[in-house]
């Protein structure tokens, strides 16, 4: 099926879910009800009319041919109470990927305990493939972020220059031109508004996103600046050099506010948690260092990995810390008691992980040319996504969860999701 059919689709359910929504069960299910089209009389009747049966009209629908009919029949059985719930988390099993798509949206909306166990149970990302690729970036990528909103992608390149874009459409809204070297890092502010970059330049510039404009720049790293992080209040910038120190700045001002010092190799990735108080780095040196943003104090460092740690992230619940190295593995551990698991699977470094909003999904990135989507409890791969031709340098995840970006070292970007 086509996207924008696709589309217009899912508009039509989303309206019928708002009419769903204010329905009462009904007593029989099979008894047609102020929706369904009823034979005689002069009357019309309504253009999204359930056919006439009640629910046993919705099943000779839902076992039609036609892709489209079948999904606009399962948003009907919701109006037909147990039975027709049933139906749809009968559906999350079809052969038919829409369908399950369509089924799995749906079920989203509801509280019922058996609906919760059958989601549980099912994985959207076996659906996902790649609906865009931009190009723009002469040389690697090693940076994309996402806005808070979802609608922007900005990305960092070997080139020298920050590309600013529209996530659907692809265009380029600016490019921006004043880092003298390669640009590892790129971050948006919470407000949506900054945007934050750093360089093997040693310097770490501050943009306005909506203008391009260059708004400051921060210097005080002796070496190349390799990651950038902003606090959740937005008032703060961490960032991991190969001076091997980490240092916390003011992003008004600009004035820096502290050095942490303690990894004996390059930081060459930083996070900050939800709460605003702890950071998280990852270095050469094969560790993972966990900081007071406030105090400098290293509360604690974690070993495990066999090689550089590339990238760290800290997942929305503030418990887990999820890391990603040359070592080809992915540990997952509690940030309070260190406990320790390990992910395996890909073939290459792992260059970049990212955690969903749920803290139930983990994406990575390799050298491996592709992209990996785990279960963060088990460490059950749920799908993998190929494409790139290059090594995957970063990935993010929009806030809803529902689209992954990558950018590689093939100067695509890719834009991953449900078509």
């Amino acid at each position: 099926m086509g996207y924008a059919t696709r589309s217009r689709i899912l508009e039509k359910l989303a309206i019928f879910q708002q009419r769903n929504h204010k329905t009462t069960m009904p007593e029989n299910p099979n008894q047609p009800k102020e929706y369904d089209a009823v034979l005689g009389g002069d009357s019309q009747p309504p253009s999204n009319a359930v056919v006439l049966g009640g629910l046993e009209g919705v099943k000779r629908r839902f076992a039609s041919t036609v892709e489209s009919q079948r999904i606009l029949a399962l948003n009907d059985a919701l109006n037909y109470g147990e039975s027709g719930l049933d139906l749809v988390i009968q559906a999350l099993q079809d052969e038919s990927g829409g369908v399950k798509w369509a089924a799995y949206s749906l079920l989203l909306t509801k509280t019922e305990t058996k609906v919760s166990i059958a989601l549980e149970k099912f994985n959207p990302y076996q659906f996902f493939e790649c609906l865009r690729t931009f190009k723009g970036h002469s040389s690697d990528i090693y940076c994309v972020a996402i806005a808070p909103d979802g609608k922007t992608i900005v990305s960092g390149s070997l080139d020298r220059t920050i590309k600013v874009r529209d996530l659907v459409t692809g265009e380029s809204l600016h490019t921006l031109h004043g880092h003298s070297s390669d640009i590892y890092s790129v971050v948006i502010a919470p407000d949506g508004k900054t945007i934050v970059s750093c360089s093997y330049d040693s310097t770490i510039k501050v943009w306005d996103l909506v203008t391009g404009e260059s708004l400051r720049t921060l210097a005080g790293h002796s070496l190349s600046v390799y990651s950038v992080a902003i606090a959740p209040d937005g008032k703060t910038i961490v960032s991991g050099s190969a001076d091997y120190t980490i240092k916390v700045w003011d992003l008004v001002t600009g004035e820096s506010l502290r050095t942490l010092a303690g990894h004996s190799s390059y930081v060459v990735s930083v996070a900050i948690a939800l709460d605003g108080k702890t950071i998280v780095s990852g270095s050469y040196d094969k560790t993972i260092k966990v900081w007071n943003i406030v105090t400098g104090e290293c509360l604690c460092t974690l070993a495990g990995h066999s090689d550089d740690v590339r990238s760290v992230a800290i997942a929305p619940d503030g418990k887990t810390i999820i890391s990603g190295s040359s070592d080809k593995t992915i540990k997952v551990r509690d940030i309070h008691r260190g406990k320790l698991r390990t992910i395996q699977g890909h073939s290459d470094d792992v260059r970049s992980v990212a955690i969903a909003p749920d803290s139930k999904t983990i994406v990575s990135g390799s050298r491996d040319n592709t992209i990996k989507v785990w279960d963060i409890v088990t460490g059950e791969c749920k799908c993998t996504l190929q494409g790139h031709s290059g090594a995957v340098h970063s990935v993010a995840i929009t806030p809803d969860g529902k689209t992954i970006v990558s950018g590689s070292w093939d100067t695509a970007i890719k834009v991953w999701g449900i078509r």
